[in-house]
């Protein structure tokens, strides 16, 4: 494993690393998605995150393993292309890029623009772009002074969380848990589903190993203690929730409304601010931070010119794809505003399980692919462990999908972003296939990644 890959530097330790996980993860999901998941389920959002984070364990234990074997920059991508396939690889991060520019980071820097309205009247979109655009430049200083912010604003970000839930506890009225299941089986299923986009994140971390200090061990480490870490705190904050506010007052909601009715003026204030707008702002700085790195080993293969991998020289970031996702994301919000949060947040649920499909038939092959680094492994899945934890982990993964695509379709709108994403993945495909002909011509043929040895990853 290389000290260095494409000029970046091994500065992130453990702290930082469940920094990111978690930053990524908790972000305008639970402030946004507990509202709409209960609009589906009722009082049974506690439940329905419980349920909503197994398909992400089985994904997270198959990344965790190739993260351990092979720590590297742009994991995401760089497994599937060399233990699978080069082509899902490229779909996979395609779809991940379309689902990610377009409807999640329109809707992490919207839904921070509306916490701020909640103390302020300030106008949406503006607000979101300034915010957009302030990460944008944090993280072409440095990802040093990114993950120095990320791991302070996550601290103050469990703190908030914290207070809310627990401060709401002894308000909890448990006439508002009946029915438990108001829309039954199926509305428990789509709210599930929902927020499975609340659990994804943590493998941003698979991205960064080229950052990170001692990544075999701190990477799946990192898995371990952040996930379990945030899902729990979602069970808190979510039964705080549903259990203060009645079924009809909590439906579409965002939990500033919760928060209004029972906190102190004080504690109000610091929820919103150290809770929903830092919620927004360290997933957006993680996606920023991570978001690069898939396309800079793509760039390397000659997927895309070279040239756009180009790293800055005094702070060692990638300036030209950090300004590309800032020019899409911010193109998002101006195109389509604020009335689509509930399509974005499907389409960023899609975007960021499509691109562990690929991913899982890189953790199938990592035995067979790269044996030595399977048996040198931290943390590995032995004997039957291993295609039950992948097959479980597609099974669910193209469940979730399915059923995130036909609530898509049945909104107002939906459609248009269904027939929009399906464009992205066509034109994705189409470039991808020209430019392998292209690159053939050259005598470059992008099956031989599947060759490259273990050593040499």
């Amino acid at each position: 494993m290389p000290e260095q890959e494409y000029g970046l530097q091994r500065v992130l330790g453990l702290p930082q690393t469940i920094a990111v996980a978690a930053g990524m993860t908790i972000g305008a999901g639970i402030f946004v998605l507990t509202g709409i998941a209960a609009g589906y389920t009722g009082p049974a959002v506690p439940l329905a995150y419980v349920v909503s984070v197994i398909p992400v364990l089985f994904l997270m234990m198959c990344l965790a393993m190739l993260g351990s074997a092979l720590p590297t920059t742009g994991g995401n991508y760089k497994y599937a292309s060399r233990l699978f396939s080069p082509r899902w690889a490229f779909i996979g991060v395609w779809g991940y890029m379309g689902g990610t520019l377009v409807g999640a980071f329109p809707l992490w820097a919207l839904s921070g623009a509306q916490y701020l309205q909640a103390l302020w009247d300030l106008p949406a979109v503006p607000v979101a772009i300034v915010i957009l655009t302030i990460l944008f430049i944090i993280n072409l200083i440095g990802i040093s002074m990114a993950a120095a912010l990320q791991a302070f604003f996550v601290l103050l970000l469990f703190a908030a969380l914290l207070v809310f839930g627990f401060s709401g506890l002894p308000q909890i009225e448990a006439a508002n848990f009946i029915p438990l299941f108001p829309a039954g089986a199926y509305g428990f299923l789509l709210a599930a589903s929902i927020l499975t986009f609340t659990h994804l994140g943590a493998n941003a971390v698979v991205e960064l190993g080229g950052e990170i200090k001692n990544p075999g061990k701190t990477i799946p480490r990192t898995f371990l203690i952040s996930i379990p870490l945030v899902t729990l705190l979602y069970i808190l904050v979510s039964v705080t929730a549903v259990g203060i506010s009645p079924q009809a007052g909590i439906g579409g909601q965002t939990l500033a409304n919760v928060a209004k009715s029972f906190m102190s003026p004080a504690g109000f204030y610091f929820f919103i601010l150290c809770g929903g707008v830092l919620a927004i702002i360290t997933t957006l700085n993680a996606g920023f931070m991570w978001g690069t790195k898939s396309l800079l080993v793509m760039a390397a293969d000659g997927i895309f010119p070279k040239a756009l991998a180009k790293v800055n020289r005094r702070f060692s970031t990638p300036h030209l794809f950090l300004t590309f996702i800032y020019v899409v994301s911010t193109a998002s919000v101006l195109i389509f505003g604020e009335k689509y949060l509930a399509a974005f947040a499907a389409l960023g649920s899609i975007g960021g399980i499509i691109i562990f499909i690929p991913i899982l038939g890189a953790a199938w092959s990592l035995p067979r692919r790269a044996p030595k680094a399977y048996a040198a492994a931290y943390f590995k899945l032995k004997g039957i462990l291993l295609p039950l934890a992948v097959v479980i982990a597609a099974v669910l993964a193209f469940l979730v999908m399915a059923m995130l695509l036909i609530d898509l379709m049945a909104m107002p709108d939906g459609s248009f972003f269904s027939y929009l994403f399906v464009f992205w993945l066509v034109v994705g495909l189409l470039y991808y296939e020209i430019r392998c002909r292209a690159l053939a011509r050259r005598g470059v043929l992008l099956e031989r990644l599947t060759n490259i040895k273990e050593e040499d990853f």
